[in-house]
């Protein structure tokens, strides 16, 4: 059911993140139109998966607006496919992080702000107290493992920068302009499949024979 009104957290000012993007970017709204969309309230129902990604990309829309940078169609789309893909090659996560900073837009502060599966899931859950009939507790689990992997992987790339750039600092090392990049695969061995946590995660299989299922 829908909740009966707005209820914001402000701990220090600052609240739940997908408030903090909406306040930052001017996204007028954009709690309310999670709600809508994940009740399905004159529209076809998002999953939390595709509000993510919904998210994201008005996100990285609206930072190329911020910047003044004229926006093409599908080009918001194809950036967020570009920086957040397990499947993009850090070639070309390099090369779309280039461009929108050619373009006047702050990476930094903009990979900072984009959102998890969590962020959307403890904002309707936790901060609107959302719930649908439909919901799919194994769904659930699943993205949420997802998003720990994710947020692993970013810890991780965040911890290298900082030991790369202390050992900078201190001379001890020497690097021009760099990017850190976190790449996991796994392996089933008896298949040879090799795969992103992604890919095996919403396969749910890698490619061993499955004929005995039945």
């Amino acid at each position: 059911m829908r909740d009966s009104g707005r209820t914001v957290s402000r701990r220090g000012g600052r609240g739940p993140k997908i408030e903090r993007i909406a306040d930052r970017y001017g996204l007028d709204g954009l709690g309310d139109d999670l709600v809508a969309a994940w009740l399905g309230e004159g529209r076809p129902r998002r999953s939390l998966r595709e509000l993510e990604g919904d998210v994201n990309k008005r996100l990285i829309r609206a930072a190329l607006d911020e910047a003044g940078a004229h926006v093409l169609d599908g080009e918001a789309e194809n950036f967020h496919r570009l920086l957040t893909s397990d499947d993009v090659t850090a070639g070309s996560r390099t090369d779309a992080r280039n461009t929108l900073r050619e373009r006047g837009v702050d990476v930094e502060q903009l990979e900072a702000d984009i959102i998890s599966y969590q962020s959307v899931y403890n904002y309707l859950k936790r901060h609107r107290n959302v719930e649908r009939d439909d919901d799919d507790d194994g769904t659930d689990a699943t993205e949420s493992g997802l998003a720990t992997i994710r947020k692993l992987r970013s810890r991780l790339r965040t911890v290298t920068i900082d030991v790369i750039d202390r050992l900078v600092k201190a001379e001890a090392v020497f690097i021009g302009a760099y990017e850190v990049e976190v790449d996991i695969r796994v392996t089933c061995t008896d298949c040879d499949t090799r795969m992103t946590p992604t890919a095996l995660l919403s396969s749910g299989h890698c490619d061993c024979d499955h004929d005995g299922d039945e």
